[in-house]
This record gives structure tokens, sequence and C-alpha cells, in this order.
């Protein structure tokens, strides 16, 4: 193999790992909007604390 073949595949193999990572970092990015997203609309809802007090354990 030459030298500018080498060379050439060690780049891309440079961006290939980049790209990867940039792509990494948004998918977790948007993965903690969304969690921080559904923890604040769990915390809005409305709770009805009169529902599950009474069980019937009859058989």
């Amino acid at each position: 193999m030459d030298i500018g073949a080498l060379s050439m595949y060690m780049s891309q193999s440079s961006t290939q790992n980049a790209v990867s990572t940039s792509v990494l970092k948004m998918a977790m990015n948007n993965g903690e909007e969304m969690a921080t997203q559904m923890t604040d609309m769990i915390g809005k809802m409305a709770v009805d604390t009169s529902k599950g007090n009474i069980i019937d354990v009859r058989a």
C-alpha cells in the first residue's frame, strides 16, 4: 500500500469517527431533552389522591 492511499484511508477513518461521535452526541442531547420534558409533564399532572386507597381483597 502506498503512502497516499494510506493517508486517504486514515483521513476517512478519522472523519467517520468524528461524524459518529457528533451523531451520538445529538442523540444523547435529544434523549436528555425528552426526559426533561417528560419529567416536567409528570410534575404538572393533576393527581387524584382518593384513587387506589380502598382495595377489595375478597377472593
